[in-house]
């Protein structure tokens, strides 16, 4: 039964109708043809009359003329040139003989002899060959009906989208309609020839003239791997119409069963969608590797709906919804760490009104899990949120005001609903070269709390909380001018300081519905909170200092240098924690250090730190070093550390390289290395060489990789792949995985 499948899916591959789904570049490096093989477009026009010039002219019989020497023939946007022609007035018709060449905008057609026909706007070429300004293609036939600038009728044609001296591929075919209308070619009684050597026979074969959207099969996609054994997709593109389109996908996989893969996608007025849906009947894989498959014999499925909608100008809405069948579809069938590591799937409808004033939003919110060890979020049913902002108004002062209601479900934790209400006045102050903003709010809660019985800790059903929050934030800008390098350069010196008071209140008695505490970083060490939801709000009185220097390029604006170091004094202990009776002593917080360079036009370096003053060790640190030349080369380096503290659930230390080295025109050299040194685990190992040329190109890439870091066995994958330009890509795709794993890499 197996072999039967795989058997009709090549047949399918083999005889179905082609289209291409990628647009056709041509390398920077490979010439163009002549401009004067095509009339420019404004050549083009509706005119009857026939112009005629030649170095001498002869009437030979009533309403015939003969002309012999450089004939030039123009009407209606295509012109003939020949040694010799016959020109008959009375039926419209053109006999030339000798370097005969005929052109419109689109196509050059040379032969030794041609026929054409003024009135019908058609001619025919023998033994002739051509150059499409579409595609940049060429060929030979021993016969060219042209038909104006519509469509063009070859006879045992030879077709490729080579350059002269290139020969790699070409198509053989009894018989190609070319229709430039449209932007397909069809071609009859086909024989695909590579290097001259026949390799792929077919009845019949669609291809684009370009880049325009058509509907047929896309080019096959093949391979093999541990998760899905051999694996062969042919996806079926329907153009429905300008604002939607759909994709159908059959995919076999040897180990698995046959998968039906959909996709639609829609635009309208208001709105933007995509639906995707897949079904896989009975998982025949009984055990891969030393693993049970758990889903063995049973239906694989999922389902994803987004919408994105614009309505009035001032609504917005937002859907988002994702279903798989089991807790393991994303691990066998995504192929990709990030997302076989999901834990919950997002379930998501967003109402939102943005006004001069006011901003409105409603959301209703929940997630399928996909881990067994990892805790259920609360789920948002519904959330409704009001915040509004009046800047600039009397004595330059500015108001703001947000609030949110919320009510939380949960199947075996306590639930509830939460109000939030914080007004807020402002002063900001200023100048070019320094800032002051004084800020005072009111932070008020009020909580109604159902089912406190599965968490002891909770006693009262209603809870109330109001606390005042004053800040104020202050900065001055220095700058001078500098030299460097010999470049003309304005260094500036921009220290910052922020203070933040929060009085203290015990808040033991309400659930965390929603909220973490914030990842310490720059960007956190200035906000008004420590915690990333209300639930928390913590006691503050402390002070943030931080000090910028830029150094800019003079002539272009550009930032060559950025350095950034901070850190938070504390006047007294914070109490307020995500765990009962917890409390920070310390009477300073990490410094965080950040530096971002622009070294050259290629090169960058981007790097930080948080630096415990107390330990003398780092609590977290990344740093990248970046390369990306005009070329199309591309290298990454990047080392990214975070401390196990004891508490920190993902503590990591990993380092990635990645790379696309050109070695010439045509030759690329590309690979990744990521691996967790935590762990002593490779992650993801990947090399691979590319090559380009001006018709065709190549691609090979080997993968080792896992989908779980907790998993034993790995995961081995071959991608092959062969594009003809202007024809199609056969083989195992890999231009999303490089796309993922590489970055930079185009």
């Amino acid at each position: 039964m197996r072999k039967l499948m795989i058997l009709s899916a090549g047949i399918v591959s083999c005889f179905a109708p082609l289209v291409s789904a990628e647009p056709y570049h041509v390398p920077s490096h490979c010439p163009r043809p002549d401009a004067n093989f095509f009339l420019p477009e404004d050549a083009l026009t509706e005119e009857s009359e026939v112009d005629v010039k030649a170095d001498t002219a002869q009437l030979v019989d009533l309403g015939t003329s003969v002309f012999t020497g450089k004939v030039d023939v123009r009407r209606g946007g295509q012109q003939l040139n020949a040694n010799r022609a016959t020109y008959n007035q009375s039926t419209g018709k053109v006999t030339a003989q000798g370097d005969v060449r005929l052109r419109d905008s689109e196509m050059s057609i040379f032969g030794d002899q041609a026929e054409w026909d003024l009135n019908e706007d058609r001619g025919t070429l023998i033994d002739a060959k051509y150059q499409m300004k579409q595609m940049n293609a060429r060929g030979e036939a021993t016969h060219v009906n042209r038909q104006g600038t519509q469509s063009t009728h070859l006879k045992n044609a030879i077709y490729t989208t080579c350059m002269e001296d290139d020969d790699f591929w070409k198509l053989r075919a009894g018989e190609v309609d070319l229709d430039h209308e449209e932007g397909v070619g069809r071609a009859y009684d086909v024989v695909l020839r590579m290097m001259d050597v026949p390799v792929f026979y077919t009845p019949y074969i669609s291809f684009p003239l370009s880049d325009e959207r058509k509907s047929g099969f896309l080019i096959p996609s093949i391979g093999s791997s541990n998760e899905t054994g051999f694996d062969v997709s042919t996806p079926y593109y329907w153009n429905i119409a300008p604002e939607m389109d759909a994709t159908l996908t059959p995919r076999y996989m040897s180990d698995r069963g046959l998968m039906l893969i959909g996709e639609y996608r829609y635009l309208t007025s208001s709105s933007e969608g995509l639906i995707d849906a897949g079904f896989l009947g009975s998982d025949s894989l009984r055990q891969n590797g030393d693993e049970i498959n758990p889903n063995y014999n049973e239906d694989r499925k999922h389902f994803s709906f987004q919408q994105d909608g614009r309505y009035a100008n001032r609504w917005r809405t937002n859907v988002d919804y994702n279903y798989v069948s089991d807790r393991a579809y994303l691990e066998d069938f995504s192929g990709n760490l990030s997302l076989s590591s999901t834990t919950h799937l997002n379930r998501l409808l967003n109402v939102n009104y943005y006004g001069d004033i006011w901003r409105f939003g409603a959301r209703v919110q929940g997630y399928q899990s996909l881990l067994q060890e990892v805790e259920d979020p609360y789920q948002r049913l519904p959330q409704l949120t009001l915040n509004g902002l009046l800047p600039d108004q009397a004595y330059g002062l500015s108001y703001e005001f947000n609030s949110e209601f919320t009510a939380f479900d949960h199947n075996d934790l306590v639930t509830g609903q939460r109000l939030n209400l914080e007004p807020g006045v402002s002063l900001p102050m200023g100048t070019a070269g320094f800032f002051v903003t004084p800020r005072v709010a009111l932070k008020q809660s009020y909580y109604s709390l159902d089912n406190i019985r599965a968490q002891s800790q909770f006693d009262e059903s209603s809870i109330n909380r109001t606390l005042p929050v004053v800040s104020l934030d202050s900065g001055l800008i220095f700058e001078r001018p500098m030299s460097f390098a010999g470049n003309k350069m304005i260094q500036t010196l921009e220290p910052r300081a922020f203070y933040l008071y929060i009085p203290y209140r015990n808040q033991d008695d309400i659930p965390l519905f929603d909220t973490n505490l914030r990842t310490f970083g720059m960007g956190s060490m200035f906000s008004h909170d420590r915690f990333t939801g209300p639930d928390r709000i913590g006691d503050a009185n402390q002070v943030t200092v931080g000090l910028t220097s830029r150094f800019i390029d003079e002539e272009t604006g550009r930032e060559k240098l950025r350095m950034t170091l901070g850190q938070i004094q504390y006047f007294s202990d914070r109490k307020v924690n995500l765990r009962p009776d917890a409390r920070e002593t310390t009477s300073d917080s990490d410094y965080i250090a950040e530096a971002v360079a622009s070294i050259t036009e290629e090169w960058a370096l981007a790097g930080q730190i948080q630096w415990d003053p107390d330990s003398s060790q780092s609590n977290m640190s990344s740093l990248q070093l970046r390369y990306r030349s005009d070329d199309g080369g591309v290298f990454n380096i990047a080392h990214r550390y975070r401390k196990d503290d004891g508490e920190n659930r993902f503590p990591l230390e990993q380092v990635d390289v990645s790379g696309s080295v050109p070695i010439n025109d045509q030759w690329s050299l590309i690979g990744r290395y990521y691996r967790s040194l935590m762990d002593s685990t490779t992650l993801e190992a990947l090399a691979g060489v590319e090559y380009h040329s001006c018709c065709w190109a190549t691609r090979m890439v080997f993968r080792d990789y896992i989908n779980d870091i907790n998993a034993d066995s790995r995961n081995k994958a071959i991608y092959f792949e062969i594009e003809l330009k202007g024809l199609g890509r056969f083989g195992k795709k890999s231009e999303s995985l490089l796309e993922n794993s590489i970055m930079g890499y185009e």
